[in-house]
């Protein structure tokens, strides 16, 4: 499972590079009871080199069942990951 949208990010220049197939994984999920923590990685395309990582934490639905399945359902509820798509 993964996420495709077109992404841009910056880099140390100040310079905006848009990433239009950009290929969206959860890398690694750790969580507790309580909270749930998940590395992502932002690829420039599938199979392409890695452009960012970032983590992100949200609460753990002890019922709802995989974490990293919840991971990618918090990630689409994010403005940053508005219109990406199940790939």
């Amino acid at each position: 499972m993964a996420l495709s949208k077109s992404v841009t990010l910056k880099n140390n220049f100040g310079e905006f590079t848009t990433f239009p197939n950009a290929y969206i994984r959860v890398e690694r999920v750790t969580n507790t009871k309580e909270l749930c923590r998940a590395n992502v990685t932002t690829y420039k395309e599938l199979a392409g080199i890695p452009v960012s990582a970032d983590t992100y934490e949200f609460a753990l639905d002890l019922d709802g069942g995989n974490s990293i399945k919840q991971a990618y359902e918090y990630l689409k509820t994010l403005d940053e990951f508005a219109g990406a798509t199940d790939c």
